[in-house]
């Protein structure tokens, strides 16, 4: 088994499955390959860099514009005015919002301690899967302001402390839920295609931070796709750049905000 024949495998599985999916199924012939040469076995000499695949097709990521994302949380009520602000200032994943808890914000020094997740199907909050999730995040003023009036008009303190718990206050919100009940028909409502989940936000602030031209290093740490851990301090350069493109979105805050 050669590299032509190899070849002609990888051909015939690329009509009926995915890329990804045929790079798996040759990493385990490989596998296989790598342990009969151990055992002193003669084996082909073929290499992924030997085969061709196919081209690395994007995936449409659905992503909400800094005028969509406006226009959904103006139009939401409590407590999704401040879930769905959360999510876009913030572009933390689904299960880090529906984990945070009152603890984890710090009014002082204007931060957000991102170090947990929310699991839909175990109905419990567990830690990150790898140490890049943890984070502590700036809070810039808006969003300062939203979480200011939603605590003092809309949270109820709880045995948890959970900032978005369910109704009976003992467990978090369900991102099944959130999307389904509270989210698709906000989208309906606006005109707005409804295959946009939680993550859009993720992906429209992501977005949003590459138009604006901020440093790669700055992106990076704020979606925590590569992150060196902050104990306490956050890079000045990382509050600047969020500042600059928060202020530029007109959330509604509801008359009775508190001052800061």
């Amino acid at each position: 088994m050669g590299v032509q024949e190899l070849q002609q495998f990888a051909t015939a599985l690329r009509k009926s499955i995915s890329r990804k999916s045929i790079i798996n199924i040759l990493s385990s012939v490989f596998a296989v390959f790598n342990y009969a040469g151990r055992c002193g076995i003669r084996v082909p000499n073929v290499r992924f860099k030997d085969l061709e695949l196919g081209a690395v097709q994007e995936a449409d990521v659905p992503f909400f514009t800094r005028e969509q994302a406006t226009k959904i949380i103006n139009a939401a009520k409590e407590p999704y005015k401040t879930l769905f602000s959360v999510a876009w200032y913030r572009g933390m994943r689904a299960g880090e919002i529906l984990a945070l808890t009152r603890a984890d914000l710090d009014f002082d020094r204007k931060t957000i301690r991102v170090n947990k997740s929310a699991d839909d199907r175990a109905r419990e909050i567990r830690q990150p899967k790898t140490k890049n999730s943890v984070a502590s995040l700036p809070m810039p003023s808006a969003l300062e302001a939203v979480l200011r009036n939603y605590f003092q008009t809309h949270w109820k303190p709880n045995p948890t402390g959970l900032v978005f718990p369910n109704r009976a206050c003992t467990r978090p919100r369900k991102r099944e839920s959130v999307v389904q009940y509270a989210l698709k028909p906000l989208l309906r409502k606006l005109g707005m295609p409804d295959r946009g989940g939680l993550h859009a936000f993720r992906h429209g602030l992501a977005t949003e931070l590459a138009d604006a031209s901020v440093p790669i290093t700055v992106l990076q740490t704020q979606m925590r796709h590569t992150l060196k851990i902050y104990a306490h301090v956050i890079p000045q350069s990382q509050r600047d750049a969020m500042e600059r493109v928060n202020l530029a979105t007109g959330i509604i805050i509801p008359i009775g905000t508190a001052a800061s």
